[in-house]
């Protein structure tokens, strides 16, 4: 049994107060969700917990003892172990031995293979996964990353476990799992600080709730007393009404195909699939883990082959993804620090990458603060870096980056994952924008409920559900729902019956 508590804490970087005077108590058997957007603390209070930033003010108590830990070592002692979206995990070493990094097994003064392989199935066991145990990190996708730094956490046994965003990489299954443990951890009399976005995960997994805004607290209550609606009114500090969602319409006949690829292979599932896109239609791309939504929309961009399509009336070969470029198509990738930024160059420099490098056509200053000024990009100077900016505001210049290109065709490979829920209701509107002017959009998501959210609030647009590299289902309308997306998404079967 443990009760950690945090008293008037106060934390500051240069001139930025990243908290102001918040406090807060998790006890034993306790699920307690940080809430709050971008830039509102929860991600440094976590750290402050863990042991990564020391606090400029304010005190932490462990059991009613006063707790100073210099650094996560010293947390990990008292047994509050943290498990953050920054991965502590050696990329050339197997999963075994990751596992085994913070609490290495010896006998007679060397490393006992034995037990260590033993503590490394029970934990993989735990979170289903028993199959990774000889893997090395590097050969796995992120979200089996993020699962095997779940598994490390686990296997220090904590009293005190926060989780701060490890839920943003996984897919449905994986966060199914994690609910899983967390219920276990919590029968075991395991106190659970955990930051996430997704409010499904929240009310499904937590108990109370502590709301953060620009470093304040606003409030702590009972997930059962507040709605989503006056979670986000609590967050964003502007009431936040139901909005009643538009009926989607699949009429093609004034509809022009700005996109069609026929038998396009996807070489990682060895599949191959037909795929129409229209002009101003948003298409959602859902699947369990592993089915080929990611690989869709990076063979499009000729990432790993050439390919051939119809884009917008013609023929076209693309070679590569410099090609796709120059034939007005974009690629935003939710993987921000690897994929979509540059993270020591400055917001200028990283918004003007594509048309400036790419195109090789300069664009002006004035052109850049303009696009940065109608995404409502929150920065102080376009010569600051961009990895100072929250990710929604990183994830807004990428977007402005691409749309300066006027793109035909966007493929977004879940381009919202871990930002907050405000600054993806930006990134949403914004893809309307683009749609209402005649972009097309293939847009995977992670998380279903999220594709409900855009796809049924865009007038012309559908959901298309993968399994194993192809297409199973199409859902328009009111048929997209998370339930259908869900039941359509599950491994068929064909069995006969004796």
């Amino acid at each position: 049994m443990a009760e950690m508590e945090c008293r008037n804490i106060y934390k500051t970087f240069g001139s930025v107060t990243a908290l102001k005077d918040v406090s807060l108590r998790v006890s034993s058997g306790e699920v307690r969700a940080l809430f709050g957007g971008n830039g509102s603390g929860k991600s440094t209070l976590a750290k402050i917990m863990g042991g990564f930033v020391r606090p400029d003010g304010g005190e932490l108590f462990l059991d009613g003892s006063p707790a100073k830990f210099a650094s996560p070592a010293q947390a990990r002692k008292n047994r509050v172990i943290i498990s953050a979206q920054e991965l502590s995990l050696f990329p050339n070493l197997s999963v075994a031995q990751n596992l085994a990094l913070c609490n290495i097994p010896t006998k007679a003064g060397r490393v006992n293979g034995k037990e260590l392989r033993h503590m490394a199935e029970s934990a993989l066991k735990r979170i289903h996964m028993p199959e990774l145990i000889d893997k090395r990190i590097e050969d796995l996708p992120l979200d089996q990353k993020y699962m095997v730094e779940f598994a490390k956490a686990l296997v220090q046994k904590p009293s005190i476990l926060i989780l701060d965003e490890i839920t943003s990489a996984l897919y449905r299954e994986e966060v199914a799992i994690v609910g899983e443990v967390v219920k276990e951890l919590k029968n075991e009399e395991c106190g659970i600080i955990f930051v996430s976005h997704r409010m499904p995960e929240i009310y499904a997994m937590c108990d109370t709730i502590t709301v953060l805004r620009n470093g304040g607290p606003v409030g702590t209550f009972r997930i059962a007393d507040k709605s989503k609606n006056e979670l986000l009114s609590l967050m964003t500090g502007r009431d936040i009404a139901d909005v009643e969602m538009e009926k989607a319409v699949r009429n093609t006949e004034n509809r022009k195909v700005r996109m069609r690829v026929e038998n396009l292979s996807l070489l990682s599932k060895g599949s191959r699939l037909d795929l129409s896109v229209y002009e101003g239609e948003i298409v959602g791309v859902a699947g369990l883990q592993g089915n080929g939504q990611s690989d869709l929309v990076r063979a499009l961009f000729a990432v790993d082959a050439p390919i051939g399509m119809e884009l917008a009336g013609r023929r076209i070969k693309i070679r590569n993804p410099q090609d796709a470029v120059k034939e007005g198509i974009a690629f935003i990738s939710g993987e921000r620090e690897l994929e979509g930024t540059f993270a020591n160059r400055s917001i200028m420099e990283n918004v003007g990458a594509v048309t400036d490098l790419v195109l090789k056509r300069k664009s002006r200053r004035e052109e850049k603060r303009g696009l940065l000024e109608k995404y409502h990009v929150v920065m102080n100077s376009l010569r600051q870096q961009i990895q100072t900016l929250s990710g929604g505001n990183q994830q807004k210049v990428v977007m402005a980056r691409w749309t300066a290109i006027h793109p035909k065709l966007i493929l977004a490979d879940d381009p919202t994952k871990g930002i907050d829920v405000n600054a993806r209701r930006d990134v949403h509107n914004l893809f309307k924008e683009l749609v209402a002017g005649g972009t097309s959009v293939i847009f995977v998501s992670s998380d279903d409920e999220e594709l409900v959210d855009l796809t049924r609030t865009v007038p012309f647009s559908r959901v298309i559900v993968m399994y194993d590299g192809g297409i199973v289902e199409t859902l328009c309308g009111e048929d997209i729902t998370t339930e259908n997306i869900a039941a359509c998404a599950m491994p068929k079967t064909n069995e006969v019956e004796p």
